[in-house]
């Protein structure tokens, strides 16, 4: 990294970084929050006791993204970035690398913004976007949830298929649509409740006409009864295989 010149003294960033996250060099600017001090507490107090009533999340990767998350905001512990006067080497400053875990709140903002940036440069321009979402009756979530890795695959792809059917059901044809499916496994009172938040086009493309099919308006009850049959069709489905345990 390069030295910055502030009033007139030079400032010369020495990185300092530990095996955490040996290829990260983004600084933590930013002060810490109260409400981000207690979300981490809540971690540290609770998680441990978390894992042993929910034995799914006791694997290496949550355990990673847990670890970050706490370490997040301490140069000991995540690694650092030194600042010192090259005149006279006094002032020296640590500044704090992110930690860059899902699980924090400072770090994932820069995360979803980055997406966010991403998924705006793929949209095609002059096509309209609908947010729908896809959710899951509550018969159905313990099953859901006891196999997640293989029914959410399953619940991902079913999203884009009843979109799909939709349109082409409304404009009397086939058409193939466009979507960006973000899985959500938890509701805002954080209780399970797995459900679909879909970027999807307003209408679909004719392949037999080669040509573009906009839909000013989507049914509702025609896309609840549609998701209704795709979603137990693919658990039928998916249970049919064995792939998973009844």
């Amino acid at each position: 990294m390069r030295g910055r010149r502030r009033g007139g003294s030079v400032v010369q960033p020495l990185h300092r970084n530990n095996l955490i996250t040996p290829t990260r060099c983004d600084p933590m600017m930013a002060a810490s929050s109260r409400d981000w001090n207690v979300f981490k507490q809540i971690f540290a107090d609770h998680w441990e006791p978390f894992q042993q009533a929910h034995p799914r999340y006791q694997t290496a990767y949550y355990d990673s993204l847990v670890a970050k998350m706490l370490a997040c905001g301490n140069p000991e512990k995540i690694g650092y970035i030194e600042y010192r006067c090259l005149h006279c080497g006094q002032g020296k400053h640590l500044v704090a690398m992110s930690c860059k875990s899902s699980l924090c709140l400072r770090c994932a903002k820069v995360s979803v913004d980055n997406w966010v940036s991403q998924v705006s440069r793929v949209l095609h321009e002059g096509v309209i976007y609908r947010h729908i979402i896809l959710t899951v009756p509550a018969m159905f979530r313990t099953t859901f949830y006891h196999n997640a890795e293989v029914v959410l695959n399953a619940f991902m792809r079913c999203g884009a298929q009843c979109l799909d059917d939709v349109y082409s059901t409304v404009r009397g044809k086939a058409l193939r649509g466009g979507s960006i499916t973000v899985l959500h496994t938890h509701g805002r009172n954080g209780q399970y409740h797995p459900h679909l938040h879909l970027l999807a086009t307003s209408g679909g493309y004719d392949d037999q006409e080669e040509r573009w099919e906009h839909l000013e308006y989507l049914p509702y009850a025609l896309l609840r009864r549609k998701w209704q049959w795709h979603l137990l069709t693919m658990l039928r489905r998916t249970l049919e295989t064995g792939a998973i345990n009844r």
